[in-house]
């Protein structure tokens, strides 16, 4: 039996599931690994030559000496394919009163066969870099479809229509988005590798995505003075067409992970320069922000790596970025001189609190300014005027 709530025919309730399948970058994967890389380029170091053409000449027809198959590649998994996700919702919506409803429900994304980067010759540990599982073959990067990634939401929001001279919407969502790799290029470089640490344990680098952003909160909304435009007189046109815009953000920072600078056991040799660093501490620093562990010891609680022990102990994107805050406002007056003639002004005010919003800081342990968001630039507020003749 219905309860009065359903018989008032003000509630939905939705569900839905999808299937969705990505296109591969062709150009990209092609071009950067396949063509871009021997037997189709040639390359050839050009710094302090003399005469740089006449070099390039020479080296374009000339013979390559030792093995070809140790020069670095890139190649493509001979079973790639399109990636593809899977999406579950279900939500409920329910008008409050007169042009004010409430959405709440829950989204989530399941993606699988999603595009990597691995080393698909690594190093054999404890080899210092001088070994690799072929040796026949010298640095491999292999984009294949090895990892997922799942995306848990609670999705709400309250929504006005306009009426009144008044509209607005607030829409809060608390998420868990957790990956294996975001991507084939490196979201955050500043704070993330964009391969495994481990190449023989490639699950140890399943952790929070780099889009992850458990909390954001937004609202905006639009205010129009009651004033009526028929008014003739001197108040009408100054008070008549008046109109404010406002929206606010409020998220939380980035994920990102703390960087050695080096890899002295060479396990990522001929991909990239460095692993994660080791945690020195019993701090729950998942939960800490920057200030805090800045003011804990900062640097003094994390270690480099060595070549004995050369992988870091620090999971993937255990930090977080400073929260982002962001207010964006602005006014709007028009002013009607005839049936088709009418004058604006604009006035917005952008990051109008002129909060500086961080992003992820340099992570490397070895540079002097680890974690030291203020000394980058963090943005100001910007004002923008427009004046606008219409006819």
């Amino acid at each position: 039996m219905a309860g009065p709530a359903l018989r008032e025919n003000k509630s939905v309730l939705r569900g839905g599931y999808a299937r969705t399948y990505d296109h591969l970058f062709n150009a990209a994967f092609l071009g950067q690994d396949q063509f871009g890389s021997f037997p189709f380029v040639k390359s050839v170091s050009l710094s302090a030559v003399p005469n740089a053409l006449s070099a390039l000449t020479v080296a374009a027809v000339s013979p390559i000496t030792g093995n070809v198959n140790t020069l670095k590649r890139g190649v493509l998994a001979a079973d790639l394919r399109s990636s593809h996700a899977e999406q579950f919702s279900l939500q409920l919506q329910r008008q409050l009163k007169t042009n004010w409803v409430l959405n709440i429900g829950y989204v989530g994304t399941k993606g699988t066969a999603l595009l990597a980067n691995v080393d698909g010759n690594p190093t054999v540990p404890g080899s210092g870099g001088r070994q690799r599982v072929d040796p026949a073959q010298g640095v491999v990067v292999l984009r294949c479809n090895c990892t997922s990634s799942i995306y848990h939401s609670l999705q709400t929001s309250v929504e006005k229509r306009l009426a009144g001279g008044f509209s607005m919407a607030a829409h809060y969502t608390w998420s868990s988005f957790i990956d294996g790799q975001s991507d084939i290029v490196n979201p955050s470089p500043t704070g993330e590798i964009a391969f495994p640490q481990d190449s023989f344990n490639r699950g140890a680098d399943r952790g929070r995505s780099a889009f992850d952003r458990p909390h954001r909160f937004t609202v905006n909304g639009v205010f129009e003075l009651p004033v009526r435009p028929e008014r003739k007189d001197a108040l009408g046109k100054l008070f008549s067409g008046w109109q404010a815009t406002a929206f606010l953000t409020l998220q939380s920072g980035a994920p990102f992970s703390v960087l050695d600078g080096a890899d002295p056991g060479l396990r990522l040799a001929g991909l990239i320069s460095t692993v994660r660093a080791n945690v020195n501490t019993d701090l729950d620093l998942a939960h800490m922000s920057l200030e805090e562990i800045y003011r804990a010891g900062g640097v003094r609680l994390f270690s480099h790596v060595t070549a004995a022990s050369p992988l870091g102990n620090m999971g993937r994107n255990v930090l977080r970025s400073s929260p982002l805050s962001n207010l964006d406002f602005g006014i709007v007056k028009n002013t009607r001189f005839a049936e088709t003639h009418t004058l604006q002004f604009r006035a917005e005010f952008y990051d109008a609190t002129n909060t500086r919003n961080f992003g992820i800081p340099d992570a490397a342990l070895t540079s002097a300014n680890f974690l030291n968001q203020w000394a980058t630039d963090g943005g100001s507020r910007r004002i923008v005027f427009g004046l606008r003749y219409a006819f």
